[in-house]
């Protein structure tokens, strides 16, 4: 098979004729027809050599409309996940580690059972999760060049407590990791979907009754998770969104343990109006349906609306999870326009990345150095026979389709100073990633330093598709967008009384986040080369 060529130049560095390019494959504007959803509308005159014919597009494919969650739970209960296992499971100096595939079920209770292939009636070994369990984040690793595995951890968390003297005495509760299996998968689909039901697995887990500790330095962890999902149109309209929102608690507490916890609910101003004294303006919530862990007294909730529990010593646990009946914040922190323009064999993908201005205002707040932007990853879909990089492209000293910061990443020409790169951004990194079959671009934060909030950025990947490189049938791109922000915004949740029924109070830490899963629905435009209006007039 023929390597992609990436917009290739001649010896003296001048680019082909566009026309002789277009001309041996004008079957990818053929193909670009067939995706057509919906009728034609009328041809616009366009400047310079073409004009450009608008269709309208679908979004997504069968069943994807699911990336909206419709309840508290998100995972579909599957009979089990073809998946890769680390072995063996611990790293070890007289041996090597390699992947092995498996197929793994999760039974009620957090068993993990895995088999050597699918339809076996024993599993050749057996897990149980615990309480104390957490995975891991998703990592991209290598696997088989040039494919890379999406790796989760299934990591064992004990927390011990230690003094430091310098500059002063200080106690802190240093955690302890071990790792106790590593998961991986070439579909990321399938590892987000496993991802998601072990969480949820782990949520239901009953905690085995056990002696507390005495500690010098009692602590009591709070963190507040909104997660809200978007589905917007091409425009930026929003056509649907879901929120839900996280407790976790971690908890080191001498003696008896019993907590109380109350947040702004309008139930519990309504129980007790003495919440709400010389505090007009503060914001309510309602929350309309609520899930809690084994620890929390649910009965005591439904009577006076206060979240009492007793938290496992020495073990992060998710305290509830809950939707509101309304988002407090509906504006969008940002605007993401993508579009993909096929002119003859040439393809471009462009995301247009802006922040909104008005946001920090709606959410209060007054820094305008405030951060507001954290952890954004952006995936624009690329369909893998379009990225072929191989061994070879290592042979023919070529680069892979990778880029920083605007580095000249031109396949083919990585000598020439003046080359086009492939793709452009105007910040972060950018890199094709085969488990995702997307280019992903990620940014640290935004706005990024001495920028103004509402300053653009843009992505450009410009490809030129060889004849064995066609647009899938299938293909119905979106792209996808995630980041974090601090504070939870979506459902405006506040602690207003946090603590423990002992005379002694732990020290107390509160901290809340939101975080944005968005896809938006991709703009295609076609625009005809010289060459096929000359055809279609002959054949008038």
């Amino acid at each position: 098979t023929s390597l992609p060529r990436f917009f290739i130049r001649t010896k003296d560095g001048s680019e082909p004729p566009r026309d002789q390019l277009q001309n041996s494959f004008s079957f990818v504007s053929n193909k670009l027809q067939d995706l057509r959803t919906g009728t034609d509308e009328d041809v616009d005159a366009q400047k310079g050599d073409g004009r450009r014919l608008s269709y309208r597009w679908e979004l997504l494919g069968e069943g994807s409309t699911q990336f909206v969650p419709r309840g508290l739970f998100r995972s579909q209960k599957r009979d089990g996940w073809p998946i890769l296992l680390r072995i063996p499971e611990k790293k070890n100096r007289m041996s090597s580690r390699q992947w092995g595939p498996i197929y793994l079920r999760l039974l009620p209770g957090g068993v993990l059972q895995m088999y050597f292939e699918k339809g076996l009636e024993k599993p050749f070994k057996e897990f149980q999760l615990l309480p104390q369990c957490r995975l891991s984040h998703l990592k991209v690793e290598s696997y088989s060049e040039p494919r890379k595995v999406l790796t989760v951890k299934v990591e064992h968390f004990s927390y011990t407590e230690k003094k430091r003297y310098h500059p002063k005495q200080e106690v802190n509760h240093d955690a302890e990791v071990e790792q106790l299996l590593k998961f991986g998968s070439t579909v990321h689909s399938d590892m987000e979907d496993l991802v998601v039901s072990i969480e949820e697995e782990l949520f239901k887990l009953s905690v085995p009754h056990q002696q507390r500790r005495n500690y010098e330095e009692q602590e009591l962890s709070l963190q507040i998770t909104d997660h809200i999902w978007i589905l917007m149109d091409t425009s930026g309209g929003v056509k649907e969104r879901a929120a839900i929102t996280q407790i976790h608690c971690l908890a080191f507490l001498s003696g008896q343990g019993d907590c109380f916890l109350a947040l702004n609910d309008l139930g519990l101003l309504q129980f007790d109006s003495s919440y709400g004294f010389d505090e007009a303006s503060e914001v309510w919530m309602e929350i309309a349906d609520c899930h809690f862990h084994q620890c929390v007294n649910e009965a005591e909730f439904q009577r006076s609306r206060l979240i009492k529990f007793s938290p496992p010593d020495a073990c992060r646990a998710e305290l509830m999870r809950y939707k509101t009946t309304f988002l407090g914040c509906t504006e969008i922190p940002f605007s993401v326009k993508a579009v993909v323009t096929v002119q003859g064999a040439y393809v471009e993908l462009q995301v247009f990345l802006n922040m909104s201005a008005t946001f920090l205002s709606s959410i209060r707040v007054s820094d305008i150095h405030y951060p507001l932007c954290e952890n954004v990853v952006i995936r624009v879909p690329a369909p893998g026979n379009w990225v072929k990089v191989t061994q070879t492209v290592a042979l023919l000293r070529q680069r892979s389709l990778k880029s920083r910061m605007n580095r000249n990443a031109c396949l083919g020409s990585i000598t020439s100073a003046d080359s086009q790169p492939v793709m452009q951004v105007s910040i972060g990194s950018v890199k094709y990633e085969n488990v995702y079959s997307a280019v992903v671009w990620k940014i640290d934060r935004l706005p990024a330093k001495n920028t103004a909030v509402n300053h653009p950025h843009s992505f450009s990947c410009k490809l030129e598709l060889g004849s064995d490189q066609e647009i899938p049938s299938d293909w119905y791109p979106f792209v996808t967008m995630e980041c974090e922000i601090m504070g939870a915004v979506v459902s405006q949740t506040r602690v207003k009384s946090l603590g423990t029924v002992n005379d002694i109070q732990p020290q107390k830490h509160v901290t809340s986040w939101t975080r944005y899963h968005c896809q938006v629905e991709v703009e295609k435009k076609w625009i005809e080369t010289e060459s096929q209006r000359q055809s279609a007039c002959m054949t008038q």
